[in-house]
């Protein structure tokens, strides 16, 4: 028989207790078995420093009685049972447990270094992390769905007829060639600028959408002696649409009205003669009366999977040309010589497509067709946007356009067809 009351003994008793039993108990309070089983941890307490409480001030001068030691084939070497949860204490287990503990502390005082009093009332805060604003602007943001909003504690906004948004688009592409290239040619840099604001009003029956855009494209053109660089493309675009709910949600009777213009002037290769300038030309194309078609579709498995298509069709439409500056041929412009303005009369249709085919790639494209049933002029562009992040994407673009208004020169290779495309990377930000 082991003389507990002997202290030399006591430590030794401290150790069986813990390595006889060490997955019997996991319960963080020493003296309480009323602990909630759910608040236990799977971390053994008696390996960790032994914390005076004051909790045995009235047991540290009482030894260790004898008539307490657990019978031999109960307590000491106790038969192995399984326990009805691995986090269910033994009462006899815990109780020796204690026991030794108390028995500890009245022999080993001096090795017990810590008291309550050692440790703060209240936990510390952890101060916030400010974000490192270059990481988010350069971290590609995976397709995660974040469900983070409870349901019951949902915030309902009040409605808004309003709905404004834009764009802002920033891109380059370069180009470099030595001079002793062997097939020659010279290097350039190419810079595209997209700024765009919408503005739609929704409410019962009547609908009004706005949108002003600014396009500018230049490249840089060794080439020319007089200047540095070159326009590609300067177009300055505002689109409104009225519309009052007809048969149903997707068909409203409509009107439009479209105007374009330019800010610089853009000059012919090598010359001092500019094909366009501010207010040469404007073009203003007004759908009188109409019908519109809309529809928009949603994914169920992907609610950033979309589709949304609107059809502007105006039998009825004017079409005006006017050219502010006279130094401009006019015959660009399909305008006779010794005027400067154009008046048609004719049928437009607008066309905008919009899908996307997930949260990072988007396709956009738009259509104008008008005809005075003796020329057509036609309009599409096409743009496919794959954004790297939040402000970065790649962009491809493919503005086409047909014309065969009269005293307008025919290509040998495309005929009446232009093209404009661009492959371009860079900053992209909406809102």
């Amino acid at each position: 028989m082991i003389d507990i009351n002997n202290p030399k003994n006591s430590f030794i008793l401290f150790l069986l207790a813990i390595l006889l039993f060490p997955l019997n108990s996991f319960s963080q309070d020493w003296e309480s078995d009323s602990t909630l089983i759910d608040t236990r941890i799977p971390v053994n307490p008696y390996f960790l420093p032994v914390v005076f409480d004051g909790k045995f001030s009235d047991d540290i001068s009482v030894p260790f009685p004898k008539d307490s030691v657990p019978k031999k084939e109960d307590a000491l070497f106790p038969a192995l049972k399984s326990p009805s949860s691995l986090f269910h204490p033994d009462p006899i287990v815990d109780s020796f447990r204690k026991k030794a503990r108390r028995n500890y502390l009245s022999t080993h005082i001096q090795s017990v270094k810590y008291t309550l009093s050692d440790f703060p009332e209240e936990v510390e805060k952890v101060k916030g992390i400010q974000p490192n604003i270059f990481r988010s602007l350069f971290a590609v943001e995976p397709e995660v769905e974040k469900d983070d909003i409870d349901p019951s504690a949902r915030f309902i906004p009040k409605r808004k007829y309003w709905v404004r948004g834009g764009s802002s688009l920033l891109q380059f592409s370069q180009n470099h060639i030595s001079d002793n290239w062997y097939k020659g040619g010279v290097g350039n840099l190419n810079l595209l600028s997209v700024q765009s604001y919408s503005a739609n009003y929704k409410k019962d029956k009547l609908q009004f959408n706005n949108l002003i855009e600014w396009k500018l494209s230049f490249f840089t053109n060794p080439n020319d002696t007089l200047r540095s660089f070159r326009l590609v493309e300067d177009l300055i675009r505002t689109y409104s649409d009225v519309g009052f709910r007809a048969f149903n949600d997707k068909w409203s009777y409509s009107s439009n009205l479209e105007v374009k213009t330019q800010l610089f002037k853009n000059y012919t290769e090598n010359t001092n003669n500019y094909i366009s300038a501010l207010f040469s030309p404007i073009q203003v194309n007004l759908g009188i009366l109409g019908m519109k078609y809309q529809i928009e579709k949603v994914s169920k498995k992907d609610k950033y999977k979309k589709f949304n298509l609107s059809l502007d069709l105006s039998p009825l439409s004017l079409q005006y040309t006017w050219l502010e500056d006279k130094k401009i041929d006019v015959k660009r412009y399909a305008i006779e010589d010794g005027k400067h303005h154009l008046l048609d009369i004719g049928s437009t249709l607008n066309g905008k497509l919009i899908v996307n085919f997930n949260r990072q790639v988007t396709l956009t494209s738009r259509l104008k067709y008008f005809t005075n049933y003796e020329k057509v002029i036609v309009e599409s562009e096409n743009e496919l946007n794959i954004s790297l992040n939040r402000f970065f994407s790649t962009r491809f673009y493919l503005y086409g356009r047909f014309d065969d208004s009269k005293g307008l020169k025919k290509d040998k290779t495309l005929g009446y067809v232009q093209l404009n495309e661009l492959f371009s990377f860079g900053f992209n930000y909406k809102w």
